[in-house]
Parts: C-alpha cells; sequence; structure tokens
C-alpha cells in the first residue's frame, strides 16, 4: 500500500525553530536562567552574580560568558569593572520567536484528532 505524502507543518520548516533550540540550549542551564531573571532587575556586576545564585566567582563569569556570546547579555566597562545587563532586543526577539513557534494563542479551540495512519 501506497503512503499518501503528507504537506509538511509550517513550524517545523521555519529557521525559527533551529533559532529558539540554540536559545534554549543556552537557557536550560538552572543558573543562567536566574542570571537573566536577575538582570530583570537592572545592571549586576559577577560579585552581585555570584552572591544572589550561591555560586563561585568563576562559575558566574562562566555563565555571564555564554549568556554574552549568545546576545543575551552585554557587558558595560567602568575601571576594572564589568556590569552586565540583558539586550532588550535580544529579549523582545526571544519572546517574539518563542510565541510565533510554542505561543498558546497557536492552540486550537477544538484540538483536532489523528486520522488513522
Amino acid at each position: 500500500m501506497a503512503r499518501v505524502r503528507r504537506e509538511i507543518a509550517e513550524c517545523v520548516s521555519k529557521k525559527e525553530v533551529d533559532e529558539l533550540s540554540a536559545i534554549f540550549k543556552v537557557l536550560c542551564d538552572n543558573n543562567r536562567l536566574r542570571i537573566i531573571c536577575l538582570l530583570f532587575q537592572g545592571e549586576k556586576c559577577v560579585c552581585d552574580v555570584e552572591e544572589q545564585l550561591r555560586i563561585s566567582q568563576p562559575l558566574a563569569s562562566h555563565h555571564l560568558h555564554v549568556l554574552k556570546e549568545a546576545g543575551l547579555v552585554e557587558a558595560r566597562r567602568e575601571g576594572t569593572w564589568s556590569y552586565y545587563r540583558l539586550v532588550p532586543e535580544a529579549i523582545l526577539h526571544l519572546n517574539r520567536i518563542f510565541g510565533e513557534i510554542l505561543g498558546a494563542q497557536r492552540l486550537p479551540e477544538a484540538y483536532p484528532e489523528r486520522a488513522r495512519c
């Protein structure tokens, strides 16, 4: 019996799915997600992060570096200190693509049942 080829769902082939997956890989670490939450309060230095999260300075620096490399966080230098903050455009973009791919508004009112294979 020949299989009927079905049209591929639009979201499966969107480049935003890959982009969202890459961001999820960065945010899947509890400490990095907590740092993002902390930075919503405003700029923080590494010492603020290590104190609030109760982690070592090298670990706080590592996580901030990963977030910075991902484009979610930026640093401002003042003397020997670095102050970290969220990149507003990156957070807005993350929210937008999350909504497009996984937003609750995409759920159908009546969830369609799958016909037999």
